[in-house]
């Protein structure tokens, strides 16, 4: 029996064009007929999740946000971080209403400042990922795509994780052999080197040959990757990095009221900071 409160569930809160326009995921976004996806707000539930360490640490959080205010958003996981950015503020929006209160810092006199924005302006100004997202390489035309909130958990987690580590060095030097603190190191060392080499493969879709052939094998992406130029990785990674440059532009110039020190700062993205 269908639930008769069904016609008082939430309805969507807004409408707005991904970065993306629903490409690079395997199960493309339901999209209205003007190409916008349907934000809805948040729940009570979504904001526990907010407050669960844990969640936030491997990315839950994030993916739960986008799940349930965009649940047109098949595979929450597939979603590239210019969507995502565009998603948390709609569903902020959606939520809270069109304000936004930021305080930041000066780095000058360490006094806090607060700042208001309004979320449609910032709506307004989001910068759609490129068409082309393809990067010569030698004879080579690899296809690559933008990071997806998936594998930023994956690097946010090995990072924190690297400062604990040297934090944890840092702190037992006295009582740890040399020897055991560079094998501690190196071997961490290794595992980010690994991740890296897999995160570069995720973000490769396929790669074309002069012969026409498409090579799409994560294994033999992989091999591949081990045995390119430094010069050939680092181009690779520069195309990402100029895809992930797309979306919500939440720079912004600050003015100290307390020492009038000038300075370049961003709105927080991160759940905890972004939905306070």
């Amino acid at each position: 029996m269908e639930n008769p409160l069904k016609q008082y569930f939430r309805v969507p809160g807004a409408f707005v064009k991904l970065p993306s326009n629903g490409k690079f995921y395997s199960v493309p976004p339901k999209l209205s007929s003007e190409g916008e996806l349907a934000i809805y707000p948040m729940t009570a539930e979504d904001e526990l999740w907010l407050k669960n360490p844990d969640a936030l640490l491997n990315g839950e959080a994030s993916k739960r946000i986008i799940q349930s205010c965009a649940p047109d958003i098949v595979n929450p996981e597939e979603t590239v971080l210019a969507d995502a950015d565009v998603i948390m503020v709609s569903a902020r929006f959606a939520t809270y209403g069109e304000g936004l209160t930021v305080t930041s810092e000066c780095p000058s006199c360490k006094e806090n400042t607060e700042y208001s924005f309004k979320l449609p302006d910032i709506l307004a100004s989001v910068k759609q990922i490129p068409d082309d997202n393809s990067i010569q390489i030698g004879e080579l035309q690899v296809f690559v795509k933008p990071t997806t909130v998936d594998l930023q958990a994956k690097i946010g987690l090995a990072s924190l994780q690297y400062r604990m580590l040297i934090n944890k060095v840092a702190e037992e030097k006295q009582e740890l052999l040399e020897d055991r603190q560079k094998e501690m190191i190196q071997s961490f060392s290794h595992n980010i080197t690994t991740l890296q080499f897999e995160i570069l493969r995720e973000n490769i879709e396929k790669i074309v040959m002069p012969d026409g052939n498409h090579v799409s094998s994560k294994d033999h992406i992989k091999e591949w990757l081990s045995n390119i130029k430094k010069v050939e990785f680092d181009a690779l990674n520069t195309k990402i990095e100029q895809l992930n440059e797309s979306g919500t532009d939440i720079a912004y110039k600050a003015e100290c009221q307390a020492c009038s020190h000038k300075y370049d700062t961003s709105i927080a993205m991160d759940p905890v900071s972004f939905f306070a």
